[in-house]
């Protein structure tokens, strides 16, 4: 079995794919989740000790997620690899695909969540053909998703803690920000014909004890932005609403 969860940055995707592995998991224990396994940027990027978000230059002590297959299990599994990368992109697409053609899925049902871009066409046809089921997931709410990316990644706090104070005049690139309406566009765009689409404001954060995931933005990002992005986001807003008339 493959469920494939389709998403754009900040819908609550992270939540509710731990949501489906525990489900999952009480059917069968060899369940897996693996996140954003065929999303481009992570053909290239590295995880830097102490650091919360990805980089995308090999840096000493920075490591990347590597696959490999389980011939006793007939599973993928994943590890983390200390060193530069060796295959390109186009490598390790390929490389990918080819372990989920030998993974057993009936034995090791799998839970794909992965951002809708960047993939290839090839990767996202593969991915949604291959799946027993897909989901899509979204925020109906653009503004406080488009602001709450923006704040995040601006301050490199993408989880914010408990204590969290409010930040002030915070100011995000308009290119940031218009990379991110364009994929919740293409979002919109892609056929979701006999799938299931979940709403971010209807998930229930707190529905599942044993998922450590909160909600993240317990105070406004919006309020938190200077005027200039703001308005920026506010526009794009606008020009949503007539994306969907």
């Amino acid at each position: 079995m493959i469920i494939n969860l389709w998403s754009t940055p900040r819908t609550g995707s992270n939540w509710y794919a731990s949501y489906l592995y525990n489900d999952a998991k009480k059917i069968n224990q060899n369940a897996l989740l693996f996140s954003q396994y065929l999303n481009y940027f992570h053909f290239i990027n590295y995880i830097k000790p102490k650091l919360t978000d990805w980089i995308y230059t090999y840096e000493k002590n920075s490591s990347y997620p590597n696959y490999s297959f389980d011939w006793l299990r007939k599973s993928i599994k994943l590890s983390y690899h200390q060193g530069k990368r060796i295959k390109t992109p186009e490598e390790e697409e390929e490389y990918r695909i080819e372990l989920l053609e030998r993974h057993d899925h009936e034995k090791n049902p799998l839970i794909l969540s992965n951002h809708i871009l960047p993939m290839s066409e090839r990767s996202y046809n593969y991915l949604f053909t291959k799946a027993n089921k897909n989901i899509f997931i979204y925020r109906q709410n653009i503004k406080n998703q488009l602001a709450s990316y923006a704040l995040a990644y601006t301050t490199q706090i993408w989880k914010p803690k408990k204590d969290f104070k409010p930040l002030e005049n915070i100011h995000t690139d308009k290119g940031v920000i218009k990379n991110l309406y364009d994929r919740i566009i293409y979002w919109h765009s892609l056929d979701k014909t006999n799938c299931e689409v979940i709403k971010y404001e209807d998930i229930n954060f707190s529905n599942n004890t044993q998922i450590k995931i909160e909600k993240q933005n317990k105070i406004d990002p919006f309020i938190q932005l200077d005027a200039e992005t703001q308005n920026y986001i506010l526009e794009l807003c606008e020009d949503f609403k007539k994306y969907l008339n």
